[in-house]
């Protein structure tokens, strides 16, 4: 046993209030020497390579085909994510419209309330270098599958010495978030891999304080017939999924008490806003 590395310290000891055991769903969690540990169970979550891995424990989900990226796919999506310029090569088959997009997204991120915010799946957090509110705002949990990607943010988040931000290994249908924690929650160009989207929103709307608020961008299945022809392509390996129009993104977050604003169209990609409704419960 060893005490957890000092660059994590701040981040676990303001996060684990935050979070419940994903074995007895009871929390909060308190820091313990390899990670994080329940305080009800004594389950134990480690911290490998500076991720915190929450993804051995709790219920059996049905595998319904989300792929996270890993190995060269992995590689390549955090190269061409990194930067506005290297966006730009696939912004032609999207319909996107980059300068637009990359203007937009900060703006939306620094009208965020002040508070905790989720963001997955986190990918390789594509705004860090052009939003102030990640230096601004936290803490910061950062939610995905893929190994590669979540090494990746890692590493970016130590190289610019941010330390209210933990990246978490865990599946966004069974979020690793006490209720009513989260004051935001944010999702980039994620939603279209997700199959169950309706237990995605369920769980954005459990982590949510009744003030909070989403922001998100997906890919559609509404962009021109380029576009359509790649999102085909993407879902006939299981890589996107099938529901995947602006129509079924809001149809699955308004059934778990959501009510979508600030909506912008920028060819494939769809940009919302989401608040919890007031007669959502």
């Amino acid at each position: 046993m060893t005490v957890p590395d000092s660059r994590f310290a701040e981040a676990l000891t303001e996060i684990a209030p935050l979070l419940r055991c994903q074995s007895c769903f009871r929390g909060p969690l308190s820091v313990a020497p390899d990670g994080l540990a329940c305080s009800s169970c004594a389950y134990e979550f480690p911290l490998v390579d500076g991720i915190l891995d929450m993804s051995g424990a709790g219920p059996r989900l049905d595998d319904v085909g989300d792929k996270p990226y890993e190995g060269r796919w992995a590689s390549f999506y955090d190269w061409l994510m990194s930067r506005p310029s290297r966006q730009r090569l696939d912004a032609g088959l999207l319909g996107l419209d980059v300068s637009r997009y990359y203007a937009e997204m900060p703006a939306r991120l620094g009208a965020l309330g002040d508070g905790p915010t989720l963001e997955v799946p986190c990918g390789n957090v594509p705004f860090l270098d052009h939003a102030e509110a990640y230096r601004r705002n936290g803490p910061w949990i950062f939610v995905d599958l893929s190994w590669a990607l979540l090494r990746r943010l890692t590493a970016r988040l130590a190289e610019r010495g941010l330390r209210r931000h933990l990246a978490v290994r865990a599946d966004v249908r069974s979020l690793p978030v006490l209720d009513g924690r989260m004051r935001n929650v944010v999702s980039m160009f994620g939603l279209h891999c997700f199959h169950d989207k309706a237990t995605v929103f369920a769980e954005f709307r459990r982590c949510l304080r009744p003030e909070g608020s989403v922001v998100a961008s997906t890919l559609t299945t509404d962009g021109h017939a380029i576009s359509r022809f790649y999102h085909r392509l993407s879902q006939s390996d299981g890589t996107f999924a099938p529901d995947n129009s602006a129509a079924d993104v809001c149809s699955a977050a308004r059934g778990h008490g959501f009510r979508i604003g600030d909506e912008l169209r920028l060819g494939s990609a769809y940009v919302f806003g989401a608040g919890v409704a007031h007669d959502a419960g």
